[in-house]
């Protein structure tokens, strides 16, 4: 092939790709709730439009799911920005940002007026004249040829072999599934399930709140467990549940016959108080693993915005112990280690100190006037998960409160 050609050929191929990415571009939605139910869809966004909050929905494509959302937008910045924001001002705690692409918007289907039928004029029937009867040729006789006896030939019999059947074996115990939604939205939040025999006992079965599990039965007289939830930015539930006969008006029993526990959360903290939801450290650091970026950029976007917002960074660590800690030094990489980077013996409170600081400076470097920004270092006093829990690394994290000024 000629060059010309072939030149020709790849500016075709561009020309294209850029077609369809401006036919399906990405964009950025400030998502609020998610559903498989239409009607569901529907009902959430009628009540964030009565809170004044201008909320739509569309359809994921290829997922067959319902986004509700509060905003889109092309810029990733101001959607992270305003996310925060919605976080902090309303009920929507767990409002996140989706990129991509919906389907077109849709709002409450409107019920169609059906027009008055119009009466018909009568009809006035006129019987026809009988046409005229024709007089058909008689046909020639037909001969039929006599046909063959067909041939029946027999196939021979196909053996079809049975696989056997390989059953997977049912967990022993009793099958249990603990339910835990927002008290205010009903929406389910991300947890640890802790159970153990009594308030006294030392150790306990943990699992992820919202999944099946089996327990097997409690050695106690009562036939009783504990049931302790824990969850970021949530009060700790405990309840007590019957092993033997769960009942009562919070347990519904479901398709596989386990015994559904809804446990309604309440939020710790509200009010002007920011959480994140993807903005971790890594390990014994003061240093941001790279995905955390988005949401830091988003608070420092939403400061830009609001000027008159100051906030406190408060700094946590997992654990109270002294360890070996890597801070940034004189690195400006504040998304991976470097080796400008300086490595200490630091307690917990220092950590934490450190943790804010971190934020602190780069959310200056981003334009943010570090009159702003206040820093304190909590240390491990404010855990949310056992120490050497499955999630304990999100003890390991900072929270923003906001001061909104006049």
């Amino acid at each position: 092939m000629k060059k010309g050609k072939i030149g020709f050929a790849l500016l075709f191929l561009v020309m294209c790709f850029k077609l369809s990415a401006q036919e399906n571009p990405s964009k950025n939605y400030l998502v609020i709730g998610v559903f498989a139910v239409h009607n569901n869809a529907i009902r959430l966004t009628d009540k964030a439009n009565k809170m004044n909050l201008s909320a739509q929905y569309a359809i994921h494509p290829s997922r067959k799911l319902y986004f509700v959302y509060l905003l889109v937008t092309d810029d990733r910045k101001h959607a992270f920005a305003q996310v925060l924001k919605t976080r902090m001002d309303t009920e929507f705690k767990d409002a996140w940002v989706f990129t991509g692409v919906l389907g077109a918007n849709q709002e409450t289907p409107a019920v169609k007026s059906t027009p008055a039928p119009v009466p018909a004029e009568p009809v006035v029937e006129t019987k026809p004249e009988p046409p005229p009867v024709a007089v058909e040729p008689t046909p020639p006789p037909v001969v039929e040829t006599p046909k063959p006896d067909p041939i029946i030939v027999e196939a021979a019999p196909v053996v079809v072999e049975k696989q056997p059947v390989v059953e997977t074996p049912k967990p022993s115990g009793k099958p249990f599934y603990f339910k835990l939604v927002n008290s205010e939205t009903g929406s389910e939040v991300m947890g640890e399930v802790h159970i153990k025999e009594s308030e006294k006992a030392s150790q306990y079965q943990a699992y992820n709140g919202n999944d099946l599990v089996y327990l097997n039965a409690p050695r106690n007289a009562a036939s009783t467990y504990l049931v302790t939830v824990s969850a970021p930015g949530y009060k700790p539930v405990s309840h007590l549940l019957n092993y033997k006969t769960p009942e009562g008006e919070d347990i519904t029993i479901g398709t596989q016959q386990e015994a559904i526990l809804t446990l309604p959360l309440i939020r710790s903290k509200k009010g002007d108080y920011i959480e994140f939801n993807k903005v971790f450290f890594l390990r014994n650091s003061s240093i941001f693993q790279p995905q955390s970026k988005d949401e830091l950029d988003g608070l420092a976007q939403l400061m830009k915005e609001e000027p008159k917002y100051k906030i406190k960074i408060h700094g946590h660590t997992n654990g109270k112990e002294d360890r070996d800690v890597v801070s940034m030094g004189t690195s400006t990489n504040y998304f991976a280690t470097d080796p400008g980077n300086k490595k200490e013996k630091a307690t917990a409170k220092r950590l934490s100190e450190l943790r804010a600081e971190t934020l602190k400076n780069y959310l200056v470097s981003q334009g943010i006037d570090g009159d702003r920004i206040s820093i304190k270092g909590e240390g491990g006093t404010m855990m949310i998960y056992g120490q050497n829990s499955t999630l304990a690394t999100y003890n390991d994290r900072v929270e923003i409160e906001v001061a909104k000024g006049k």
